[in-house]
């Protein structure tokens, strides 16, 4: 699906560095794979990801803790040529330490060849002018939400 619309790039990238910024996230996160990978594959392992380290922060019950889940935006960079993923994190729990010294690991078992570069944020714009650099209208596909954020509600 393609996205289109008359809003001219600058101002779109700048209302997401806005809107990260009000995100307050305490740490940024590349994700490299070092290998081939479809973008959907990257959205997925990104993903797994995320439900490990929320299940490493926040125990076995970690689902049914949703107010106190890590949340992340990311975006997809060099789809066809060295794909990466960059993302901020934002932790209710305020568990950065946990979260660095259990990604690596976590890491690993979904990318075996790929590596990761952990940073705090000091200046959320910054960090969210950076990983917006090749964001498009559209390309929106190419950032990515937490997929439970993102789920249509289901039928009760």
């Amino acid at each position: 699906m393609t996205y289109t619309t008359n809003i001219p790039r600058s101002e779109y990238r700048a209302a997401l560095i806005r809107w990260i910024g009000d995100f307050k996230p305490s740490l940024y996160v590349t994700f490299v794979f070092n290998s081939a990978i479809s973008a959907r594959s990257a959205q997925d392992r990104l993903e797994e990801f995320h439900q490990r380290i929320d299940r490493a922060l926040l125990g076995p019950k970690w689902q049914q803790k949703a107010d106190r889940r890590s949340q992340y935006v990311a975006f997809i960079e060099k789809v066809t040529t060295n794909l990466h993923i960059h993302a901020v994190f934002y932790l209710p729990t305020g568990n950065d330490k946990k979260f660095v010294s259990n990604a690596p690991a976590t890491w690993q078992k979904l990318a075996p060849a790929g590596n990761l570069d952990i940073q705090s944020v000091t200046y959320a714009e910054g960090v969210a002018d950076y990983i917006t650099k090749e964001i498009r209208p559209d390309t929106s596909e190419q950032m990515l939400l937490p997929r439970h954020l993102c789920a249509a509600p289901s039928d009760a």
